[in-house]
């Protein structure tokens, strides 16, 4: 299979794609060459030889149209790629629909998102499958939609086995928006504060709108308040590569997202052995084989208190314990969330041989 991949950047060093670098490496094992097809490219040293890029650039609306519709008609038309998965951006998709159609190439999409929009509906109609990392992922009723887990790269977090700083550091990673709620993160640190804890927050994430920098000013202003001034860390935007050094020194995960579907930081804290606390609605079934145990890990959306006192329960778990715990989370990610598991999966049901 000749794969066609098209995302927005490829990057190793980037803070959110950082990851797409490894699903390449991934999905070259499977096929006889993989294209990727980006806005921007960053650092992609470690590719494959089986892997090459295309740049179409951000500059220029027409431009940008015409290079990308220039690219796919080379891929499709001339050089012979059968297969087209556009990640995340159902625009993608719906652009390579035509030059996919004329070519006789079969055409995908993976979108992990509550948000349900005219865009993904015209994708829908266009591609032959559409993969998700869990049913709340993809929130759309059709027949297309493919469950596989998330593609976590289990080796990148290996170096987290180290021991958590001292005084505890919570961290949370995501952009600074309302739907990831760092502001709840703070009022529960201030709560466990004033009970007479020594901690540290670290407040991982940077924002992309104008919306996402008028809401960064109150976080701002939230973590220089004199109830937890010098105790919260706006780190803003974290290479992907580093990310992991941060929860090696992180004594509990906080995910406070309410997008719905699974946040791929909750399954890193997972695979980084560290416990997570969340009040995502699609982390219970991630976690369901722990039973009533998973309460542990779950906390009521916007409820400071409430996260205040699992995050309490946490800190106060002996070092032994954490530790077992810290490896069943790692196993569920093992088990149903690994990067080359998943890479596998995708390239047979595009029609592949794994």
């Amino acid at each position: 299979m000749k794969l066609l991949f098209l995302t927005q950047v490829i990057d190793e060093g980037d803070a959110v794609l950082g990851f797409v670098p490894r699903w390449i490496e991934g999905l070259a094992r499977h096929c006889e060459r993989v294209r990727v097809v980006a806005l921007e490219a960053g650092e992609t040293k470690g590719l494959p030889r089986n892997v090459d890029v295309r740049i179409v650039g951000r500059t220029g609306v027409v431009g940008r149209y015409l290079r990308y519709r220039r690219i796919l008609s080379e891929a499709l038309a001339k050089d012979g790629f059968d297969a087209v998965l556009a990640h995340m951006v159902p625009r993608y998709a719906t652009l390579a629909a035509g030059p996919a159609r004329r070519s006789g190439a079969r055409l995908y999409l993976w979108y992990t998102h509550a948000a349900v929009d005219a865009r993904l509906r015209r994708a829908e109609r266009v591609v032959s499958k559409i993969f998700t990392a869990s049913p709340e992922s993809l929130r759309l009723d059709t027949s297309r939609k493919v469950v596989t887990g998330h593609g976590i790269d289990l080796d990148h977090f290996e170096k987290s086995e180290g021991r958590p700083a001292s005084p505890p550091r919570i961290i949370a990673v995501g952009r600074l928006t309302p739907a990831k709620d760092p502001l709840t993160v703070m009022e529960a640190v201030s709560i466990l504060v004033a009970e007479g804890r020594d901690l540290h927050l670290d407040l991982v994430g940077g924002g992309l709108t104008v919306t996402d920098k008028a809401y960064a000013k109150r976080v701002n202003e939230r973590a220089s308040a004199p109830d937890i001034a010098g105790r919260v860390s706006l780190r803003g935007e974290v290479p992907y590569r580093d990310i992991a050094e941060l929860y090696t020194n992180s004594s509990v995960v906080v995910n406070a997202s309410s997008t719905g579907s699974v946040d791929k930081v909750v399954l890193e804290a997972m695979a980084a052995r560290r416990p997570v606390v969340s009040c995502n609605e699609a982390v219970p079934s991630v976690l369901r084989e722990l039973g009533q145990d998973a309460e542990r890990c779950l906390f009521q959306r916007g409820e400071p208190r409430d996260l205040a006192r699992k995050l309490g329960a946490w800190l106060d778990t002996p070092p032994q314990e954490r530790a077992l715990w810290g490896e069943k989370l790692r196993a569920i990610v093992a088990r149903d969330h690994e990067v080359d598991t998943l890479m596998r999966r995708l390239v047979l049901e595009m029609g592949g041989a794994a």
